[in-house]
This record gives structure tokens, C-alpha cells and sequence, in this order.
């Protein structure tokens, strides 16, 4: 018996539909490979898929988070020119901001508001409101 396939099936059945199967397989791993070397492997394969689990967990995270400050901003951006925050508050160009809006990679990581940021973003945004609310047309 090879503990190494035995592992790779269990992990086959992993997420999916059959826990009867996944149980099945754990079991007989369990009853089978019994010596502390099966344990070392054991232990070491349920390390990568914690490992695994954990990385998953966070790439997840950031991208609700990314979607969350895109979902934040859907409405707003139809009214505001995000172009205009970006120039006048930021500094910065229209790609910029979109980056950190969609939460793009970029050398492969993830861009997105530094807390910082995301305090100058809400006070532009107030300071448009303030703008907008005192503009009154009189005939």
C-alpha cells in the first residue's frame, strides 16, 4: 500500500458530494498506516492542506473586499467622476483610482486603498457633497 495515493484520493474526495467516501478513505488511512514515518506524512499532508486552506481563505477575503469597495462606489461613480477624485484629491490618474477600486494585481498582488486612502476618499466625497448641496440655480 502506498500511503502518498491513499492521501491524494482522500483528497479527491475532499469538497465534494461523497463524504461518505471521504470518511471511508479516512478510516482506512487511519487503520492502515499506523507508524510514526505514516504519521510524519500524515501530519505533514494535513499541514499543506491547512496551508492551502488558509492562503484560499485570504484570497477570498480580499477579493470581497475588493468587491465590497466597488459595490460601495457602483452608484456614486455613476454620478461622480472618479477621474476627478483622482486628480484633485489624489493626485493621481484614472487608472489609478480604478485599480484600487476593482482591487486589480499588480505584479501580482493585489491593489487596493491603504487606510490612509480610504480617509482621503471619504472626505472628498463629503467635500463633493458639501459643493454639490450649496449650488442653488436661481432664474
Amino acid at each position: 500500500m502506498d500511503l502518498q495515493k491513499e492521501l491524494s484520493l482522500l483528497k479527491s474526495y475532499m469538497g465534494g458530494k461523497s463524504e461518505e467516501n471521504f470518511k471511508k478513505q479516512a478510516d482506512f488511512i487511519n487503520e492502515n498506516f499506523t507508524s510514526k514515518a505514516d504519521q510524519k506524512i500524515i501530519d505533514s499532508f494535513v499541514s499543506d492542506l491547512l496551508t492551502g486552506l488558509s492562503m484560499k481563505t485570504e484570497e477570498l477575503i480580499q477579493e470581497a473586499e475588493s468587491l465590497l469597495v466597488s459595490e460601495q462606489l457602483k452608484e456614486v461613480s455613476k454620478i461622480v467622476s472618479m477621474s476627478y477624485i483622482a486628480k484633485n484629491y489624489f493626485n493621481k490618474n484614472r487608472s489609478w483610482i480604478y485599480q484600487k477600486i476593482n482591487g486589480n494585481l499588480k505584479n501580482g498582488k493585489q491593489v487596493k486603498f491603504t487606510e490612509s486612502e480610504i480617509h482621503t476618499f471619504n472626505l472628498a466625497l463629503k467635500d463633493i457633497s458639501n459643493k454639490i448641496g450649496s449650488i442653488a440655480i436661481h432664474s
